[in-house]
């Protein structure tokens, strides 16, 4: 009787403490599209298809920016300008960045960062 009772116990304390803690929460966010994806569809309008810009649209060149400059732009873009570089750089963008957003066109700014960097930068 008392090797039921134990084992009965045993299990009744396993299952409780299992079923205890928070759950683990996975940072991992997926998106609709790829970087390259979103530069050609949202960006190169603005930025010219090989990130060099286009002065008649007031689309800077971003082809001559390191990743850092990139992530700040990317960023404050993303968030209102609550970044380091000034908001009024990006107005336009920033308000583009609603309707893109409403589309899908959401983006890892590490990645696009990367993206940008790695396959327009005339600098490296």
């Amino acid at each position: 009787m008392k090797k039921i009772t134990f084992t009965l116990l045993s299990i009744a304390t396993m299952a409780l403490l299992t079923g205890c803690g928070d759950k683990p929460k996975s940072d991992i966010v997926t998106y609709k599209y790829t970087p390259a994806e979103v530069y050609t569809a949202t960006c190169a309008h603005c930025h010219g298809d090989k990130g060099e810009g286009m002065p008649s649209k007031k689309g800077p060149a971003i082809d001559k920016k390191t990743i850092p400059e990139l992530e700040m732009d990317l960023f404050d873009i993303k968030n209102g300008g609550v970044g380091q570089s000034t908001a009024t750089e990006h107005d336009v963008m920033e308000h583009n960045m609603k309707k893109l957003k409403e589309k899908g066109y959401e983006y890892d700014v590490k990645a696009m960062a990367n993206y940008i960097y790695n396959t327009f930068n005339r600098a490296k």
